[in-house]
């Protein structure tokens, strides 16, 4: 029997979510037969981007080298370019190695792929600049036959990027490439359940009925898979990439640096600057343009905003302290939030309607992530107490038959 392997990435999902799906009628055949945790360490930052490649990869951000969401800018402070391409990767990841032995591989939305060798990627990319158009860019970026047949059948159901919208575009692609492709890996990535935790909160009724979405979404897929003949060959996974927490202040450090005359800025544009910040919502690097600027001082000078309980700052590591912890070790200092507390890095116009966010460090209380998989080869029931998110990739590689080298997780004992 072919192995295959379906990898569902609910985005925010939290470990202590499972209680509410697990009582969910589409879910209950799967959980019933699966191994599962619901407390796994993300990385750190856990912010989307790092942690994607992290699970793909079995590496720390530090190591892989994709260590936030987006680009340090200056001149884009409010607007910068994310980590879009697979360029960005230093490590090998499980489709790299799924290709290179001759699976067939797809993914959708999957962070950090855009231009990757993937042989059916609807990319996770948006237009940036103003004269540029979303179906472009994903062509651009992606499979563009493949993504015109998508585009043809299923692009009214899309609103922009704006969920739900986006997620059900993402579901009737992937059901109808299971149909018509049959690839023996798929990368899916969801994030319906991320928007609605940021807007309206992680324990909202948007969030919940995020999940009632997901469930649907679920079941759906698993049709597909029936319906091909493909479900009984195929395992599947569930999991999440990090938690969110509920915050009530959001800090504009940028605005603290231009303040104390580290930078200037006119409008939402950096005029010129000696220290930035590069926020991850929970979490915020802080970054020297020139290795001159007297790290003392500016040590003191945050160890100042630490002092004053408005800006929420939980303890402040230098930047071997964060490569440590598997975040940039390039930054001068990085900043943790206290519970309550986001960091910003906008200029110019505030930044509004969030509420709640990710980024912080992993030891944060009531912030695990989540973790399922069941099928061909998998122990029924397998309760796994704790694990991290670098463990996934080997686990994969392992039930597939692939070598991934140099990871730093290792393979959970979850299999018959």
């Amino acid at each position: 029997m072919k192995k295959r392997l379906l990898v569902l990435s609910f985005d925010a999902l939290g470990g202590a979510d499972f209680e509410y799906l697990k009582v969910k009628p589409e879910f209950k055949a799967f959980f019933d037969q699966a191994a599962i945790c619901t407390n796994v360490r993300t990385v750190y930052p856990s912010v989307t981007y790092p942690c994607h490649v992290s699970i793909v990869t079995g590496i720390h951000p530090k190591d892989h080298g994709v260590t936030a969401n987006t680009l340090v800018q200056p001149e884009r402070i409010n607007a910068p370019d994310w980590y879009w391409q697979d360029k960005y990767v230093k490590s090998e990841t499980i489709y790299d190695a799924a290709i290179r032995s001759g699976m067939k591989v797809a993914a959708f939305l999957w962070p950090v792929t855009a231009k990757s060798k993937i042989h059916y990627l609807l990319p996770e990319i948006f237009p940036n600049r103003k004269w540029d158009h979303q179906v472009w860019t994903a062509l651009r970026h992606g499979s563009p036959l493949f993504l015109l047949g998508l585009f043809r059948r299923y692009r009214h159901h899309l609103d922009g990027i704006k969920q739900p919208n986006l997620d059900q575009f993402v579901v009737e692609g992937v059901c109808h490439t299971i149909k018509t492709k049959s690839p023996e890996l798929m990368l899916v990535h969801l994030t319906d359940l991320d928007t609605a935790k940021h807007d309206h909160g992680v324990h909202s009724d948007e969030a919940f009925a995020a999940m009632d979405r997901l469930a649907t979404h679920f079941a759906r897929i698993v049709d597909a898979l029936k319906e091909k003949g493909l479900f009984d060959e195929t395992t599947i996974a569930i999991l999440g990439d990090h938690s969110q927490l509920d915050f009530h202040t959001k800090v504009p450090l940028n605005h603290l640096l231009a303040e104390s005359g580290w930078l200037t800025f006119r409008k939402d544009k950096v005029t010129s600057w000696k220290v930035l910040v590069k926020s991850n919502g929970g979490s915020a690097y802080v970054y020297t343009k020139d290795d001159d600027v007297d790290r003392v001082n500016l040590k003191d000078f945050l160890e100042k905003l630490q002092a004053d309980g408005r800006y929420g700052i939980e303890r402040i590591l230098t930047g071997e302290e964060a490569g440590a912890q598997g975040a940039d070790p390039n930054c001068a200092f990085m900043l943790e939030a206290k519970i309550g507390y986001g960091f910003s890095d906008w200029l110019g116009a505030e930044e509004k309607g969030k509420k709640a966010d990710h980024g912080y460090h992993p030891s944060k209380p009531d912030y695990e992530t989540f973790f399922a998989m069941a099928g061909p080869g998998i122990k029924k029931g397998a309760q796994i107490k704790a694990m991290s998110l670098v463990d996934i990739a080997p686990t994969w590689a392992e039930l597939l038959n692939l070598e991934l080298k140099d990871v730093d997780g290792v393979v959970l004992d979850i299999f018959t």
